[in-house]
């Protein structure tokens, strides 16, 4: 068996040269997305590995049946066929739709199947991998041409918020499950589902989404620079003090950047509660022994450079508090995708319960909230929508982030 690796911007490219150097009857073994290129881990661009084979012994095999209808198979069965690769782009977008429809819908689920007409679980992972081949085939066809026609204007709408390619797959794929032959062709019920869907996804996500818990002592904010930290560490503590009636205190660490100091002073004398600042980590402890009688305290953090690892280790000594505590990363939505991601990846050794989306009135994309607590199991928190303080300050659910993405949909 001759076998190739490609990589590629998108799987459309990869069938091409596949059907150039091995031909026709080479099948897909693998495939899966990696980032190449880039300088110091920096600006690396999004590619897809796909590995594909070619035995000559088959291709007579191959061409004797090539007239049979592709077909899942039964769940009695010990193997799966792999893929072939088309011919033609029009003869595969119809065969993807047709398997892919088939093998959702008639199909059960892994853990639904019993062990002993599994085979020790190797058919239904068999099953599955399948299955996963085909949607990320067909989420490769960017005229969408192989999905129902009820789904196309939801994909579009789901591309232009940001959504990511592999994650929108996921969705898709457990839309088609729930969906009956009938509700795939109705637009309306498709919109429903996909809201459904997604509200779900989010809950599996974390179970810790919710906004600030009331028996917290010690609340710390941390993100980059310039997402808005100290305007929303205002905007819970005046909600502290007004709507839950808390003895509030304020710390600040940030001590590099020009007037942040002032910044927090000026609402720590609007709402008459006392502000202490901390030079250091070693200065923590002491500081909270002097707001003793505050029944919660918040603590802005400075907003340097996240890549720097020494301001990564001095946030992580700052957390080292004897009081029941919880921190907030906070994020810029307006932010581009790949930075995001860098900043949580920066932070992945740093203790974070929740997480806070700051600038969602600067945007109408909000997809990348989505791709970052599916993928990095994030808790939802809240979301902020402008610099009134204490107003503009949402609780960010599951549901609401539905509603931003798909916009109204009802029932």
């Amino acid at each position: 068996m001759r076998v190739k690796k490609y990589i590629v911007d998108s799987m459309s490219d990869a069938l091409q040269q596949i059907r150039t150097d091995l031909g026709k009857d080479a099948i897909i073994l693998n495939t899966k997305p990696i980032k190449t290129g880039g300088f110091l881990g920096m600006f690396r661009k999004k590619k897809i590995e796909v590995i594909a084979a070619i035995d000559p012994n088959e291709s007579k095999k191959t061409e004797q049946a090539k007239n049979i209808p592709m077909s899942p198979a039964p769940l009695g069965s010990s193997s799966v066929q792999p893929v072939p690769i088309p011919k033609k782009e029009e003869e595969s977008t119809v065969a993807f739709s047709n398997v892919l429809q088939t093998v959702a819908l008639q199909t059960e689920p892994a853990q639904r199947v019993p062990k002993e007409e599994t085979q020790n679980g190797s058919v239904s992972k068999e099953l599955e991998e399948m299955r996963g081949m085909l949607w990320k085939l067909m989420m490769a066809d960017d005229k969408n041409t192989s999905l129902p026609e009820a789904f196309i204007p939801l994909r579009k709408r789901l591309q232009s918020q940001g959504i990511e390619e592999d994650v929108l797959a996921s969705l898709f794929e457990r839309m088609l499950k729930e969906l009956s032959p009938e509700e795939i062709q109705d637009s309306k019920k498709v919109m429903q589902k996909a809201k459904k869907v997604m509200i779900t996804m989010l809950q599996e996500a974390s179970e810790k989404h919710g906004s600030l818990q009331t028996d917290i002592s010690l609340v710390t904010f941390i993100g980059p620079t310039g997402v808005g930290k100290t305007t929303t560490l205002a905007k819970l503590a005046a909600e502290s003090t007004l709507a839950r009636q808390k003895k509030v205190g304020m710390i600040t660490s940030d001590t590099y950047r020009i007037a942040a100091v002032e910044q927090l002073k000026t609402y720590a004398n609007i709402l008459n509660v006392p502000l202490k600042i901390v030079y250091s980590a070693e200065d923590l402890v002491p500081t909270l022994e002097r707001l003793t009688g505050c029944d919660m305290i918040f603590m802005d953090t400075a907003g340097r450079n996240y890549r720097n690892k020494e301001y990564v280790e001095e946030i992580n000594r700052l957390l080292r508090s004897p009081l029941p505590n919880e921190t907030f990363l906070v994020l810029s939505i307006t932010a581009k995708q790949e930075d995001l991601e860098a900043i949580i990846e920066s932070f992945k050794d740093v203790r974070i319960d929740k997480v806070i989306f700051t600038k969602t009135d600067e945007t109408r994309t909000y997809g990348s909230i989505f791709n970052l607590v599916i993928k990095y199991k994030l808790a939802l928190s809240y979301i902020t929508t402008g610099q009134n303080v204490p107003d503009d300050i949402e609780t960010a659910n599951p549901e609401k982030v539905a509603e931003l993405i798909l916009g109204e949909v009802r029932g």
